[in-house]
C-alpha cells in the first residue's frame, strides 16, 4: 500500500476516534430539559420531568408541547389541553428545582409525586384548586387532613426551616412526606394526626426527640429510618396499633422504646428497632409504661453525658449509610449523592475519569490493533528504512534457516551411527 493512502487512512481513523469521543462526551455532559405526559380521561398526567440548571420552577398547569422556534427548541403551553395528574416519582432526585407549582385543574398528586428534590424551597397550589392547597409552600389536601409534601429546602424568614408546627386538623402524613428534610431538627404534632406514612421522615439525621400525638395509630415502615437525631428513648403512645417494617432503623441513640400498650395491642413489623430484636444489643421494649418513665430515663441518661438541655444536642458522630437496605420502598428511590455538578448537569470528575481510564486507553489500544493489522511493520517507513528492514528479515531468516539445516544434519548422523551399530 503507498504512503500517501496509508496516511489518509491514519486521518481517517484519527478523525473517526476523535468523533466518538466527542459524542460519548457529549450524551455524558449535554443539557437536558424534558416533559412526558400521558392521555387520560379529561386532561393529561403529568408523569415525567428532566432539568438542568437553568430551569428552577415547574408549572403544572396546561400541556407543553415540544416546539422548534427561531431561538431553538422550546416547551409551549397548549392552551387547550389542561393536566389533571401528576403521577409517582414524575420529579425525583432533581437537583434544581426550587418552586413548583400547582395549577387550577390538577385533582390528583400522587403522595410520591415529588421525591428529592435536593433545591425544592416551595409548592404552592393556585387558589382555584378544589383539591389541593398550599401554607407557607407545604403541600396539602384541600380540608388540611393530609399534609403531602414538605420541601427540603423550605425557607423560614429567609432561613433554612428548622422548626416546624404540624397544623391542627392533620390526620395524616403522606408517604415520604418530610423525606431527607435534613435541616429540621424539631417536628411539632397535633393531637389530630392518627397516620405516619411510609418514610415519612426517611433520613432526617438531625431531628430530635420528638413526642408523638396521644392519637396516633399507625407508624409506616421506615417512617423514622436514619433519625440519628433521636437520644436515649422513644415512647410510643397506648392509641398505636401497628408499627412498620424498619420504622426506625439505624436510629442508634435510641436505647430502650417506651410503649404504652401491651405486648398483644400492638402489631410489630420486622426489625422496626434500630437493631435487629435477635441481635445481642437489642434492648426489649418496656410496654404497659407511661411517657414519664420515657422522660425520666432520657433526663437521667443526659445528666451521665453531661447534657443539660437533651432537645438542643447536636449528633456529633458522622453516619455513613447505603442507600436500598431497609425494604422494598427504599429500593425505589435512587437519590443521587455527588454534589461535583456543573450547570449544565455534568459531572466533570465522572466524565474526566471516564475519559482517562477508560474511553482514551480504550481508542488508544483499538487505533494500535487496527493500524498493525492494516499496515504491518512497514507502516509509514522511508525507502531506506524499509530496506534496513528487509535486510534484517533476511539475515533472521538465514539463521533460521542455518539452524534447521544443523538439526536435519545431526538427525542424519544419528540414522547412520544407528545403521551401522
Amino acid at each position: 500500500m503507498k504512503t500517501s493512502k496509508k496516511i489518509i487512512l491514519s486521518v481517517m481513523l484519527i478523525v473517526f476516534i476523535s468523533i466518538s469521543v466527542f459524542a460519548s462526551f457529549n450524551m455524558i455532559s449535554r443539557e437536558t430539559f424534558e416533559f412526558a405526559y400521558s392521555e387520560e380521561e379529561g386532561g393529561y398526567v403529568f408523569e415525567g420531568f428532566n432539568g438542568n440548571a437553568d430551569i428552577t420552577e415547574v408549572i403544572i398547569d396546561k400541556l407543553l408541547v415540544k416546539t422548534k422556534t427561531d431561538e431553538g427548541t422550546k416547551w409551549i403551553p397548549d392552551e387547550n389541553s389542561v393536566v389533571v395528574a401528576v403521577d409517582q416519582y414524575t420529579i425525583i432526585s432533581d437537583e434544581y428545582i426550587e418552586h413548583i407549582h400547582i395549577g387550577p385543574n390538577v385533582k390528583r398528586i400522587d403522595e410520591k409525586a415529588f421525591v428529592y428534590c435536593k433545591a425544592l424551597k416551595s409548592i404552592t397550589v393556585d387558589p382555584a384548586n378544589e383539591y389541593y392547597v398550599d401554607i407557607d409552600g407545604v403541600l396539602f389536601t384541600k380540608d388540611l387532613s393530609v399534609l403531602l409534601a414538605f420541601p427540603i429546602c423550605h425557607e423560614t424568614n429567609g432561613e433554612r426551616t428548622k422548626d416546624y408546627t404540624i397544623p391542627d386538623g392533620v390526620v395524616r402524613l403522606a408517604k415520604n412526606s418530610f423525606y431527607k428534610c435534613e435541616a429540621l431538627s424539631h417536628v411539632y404534632f397535633p393531637d389530630t394526626i392518627i397516620e405516619i406514612g411510609d418514610m415519612s421522615f426517611f433520613k432526617c439525621w438531625w431531628l430530635q426527640l420528638i413526642e408523638l400525638p396521644p392519637n396516633v395509630k399507625t407508624i409506616g415502615s421506615d417512617a423514622f429510618s436514619y433519625c440519628t437525631g433521636f437520644r436515649y428513648s422513644f415512647f410510643i403512645p397506648e392509641s398505636v396499633e401497628s408499627i412498620g417494617h424498619h420504622a426506625f432503623y439505624k436510629s442508634d441513640a435510641i436505647e430502650v422504646f417506651y410503649l404504652g400498650g401491651s405486648e398483644d395491642s400492638i402489631e410489630l413489623g420486622g426489625k422496626w428497632q434500630p437493631k435487629s430484636e435477635n441481635a445481642l444489643r437489642a434492648e426489649k421494649p418496656i410496654f404497659n409504661s407511661t411517657i414519664e418513665e420515657c422522660r425520666e430515663y432520657t433526663l437521667q441518661r443526659a445528666i451521665e453525658e453531661g447534657e443539660f438541655d437533651v432537645a438542643e444536642q447536636p449528633v456529633e458522630e458522622e453516619v455513613t449509610v447505603e442507600e436500598g437496605v431497609t425494604g422494598e420502598e427504599t429500593t425505589q428511590v435512587a437519590p443521587v449523592q455527588n454534589n461535583n455538578n456543573d450547570d449544565d448537569g455534568m459531572n466533570k470528575v465522572a466524565v474526566i475519569l471516564i475519559l482517562i481510564f477508560v474511553m482514551l486507553p480504550s481508542f488508544a489500544i483499538i487505533g494500535t490493533e487496527v493500524i498493525r493489522n492494516l499496515f504491518k511493520e512497514d507502516f509509514l517507513m522511508t525507502k531506506k528504512g524499509k530496506e534496513r528492514l528487509k535486510k534484517h528479515k533476511e539475515e533472521k531468516e538465514y539463521i533460521r534457516q542455518m539452524y534447521l539445516n544443523l538439526g536435519d544434519k545431526e538427525e542424519k548422523e544419528e540414522e547412520n551411527n544407528n545403521g551401522k551399530n
